[in-house]
């Protein structure tokens, strides 16, 4: 008679494999929001060296108030810059929270994946004694009528 393994615990197993796939959606999403951080910094880096070029090519060229412009915008520009790499410092941190939420995670749903294999063990190694006792009744049962 051969018995089907159960895991009691393949709901907790498979709420941990949901806990760590949304820790990996949770990364993704934060990293995902660093590289549009900074692609928007080296855009906003190209556009202030490219008022700056303009400035210093036309400066005499330009007007009082075409020079206030432009300097009014490169001062936006710098102000921007400022707080752009602040806000990817932040994002920064909030992908290096998410990689350990999911280190921690992978590491929780490990520990139950672990337990699954040892108790499959034990149960192959009881299937097998079974198997094993099965045998040795039948050639007990055979060497007696023989004998």
């Amino acid at each position: 008679m051969t018995r089907k393994f159960r895991f009691a615990l393949e709901p907790v197993l498979a709420h941990r494999e949901r806990i760590e796939e949304e820790k990996q959606q949770a990364l993704a999403a934060r990293t995902s929001e660093l590289r549009e951080a900074q692609r928007e910094l080296a855009h906003l880096d190209a556009e202030f060296r490219r008022y700056s070029a303009a400035l210093r090519e036309g400066h005499a060229d330009l007007s009082s108030d075409q020079l206030r412009a432009h300097y009014a915008h490169l001062e936006y520009l710098d102000r921007r810059i400022v707080m752009q790499h602040a806000a990817i410092s932040a994002l920064a941190s909030a992908v290096e929270r998410a990689r350990a939420e999911l280190v921690e995670a992978r590491k929780d749903r490990k520990v139950i994946e672990k337990l699954k294999e040892q108790r499959l063990e034990a149960h192959r190694a009881l299937l097998a004694a079974d198997e094993q006792k099965e045998l040795d009744e039948s050639n007990s049962r055979r060497y007696r009528s023989t004998a």
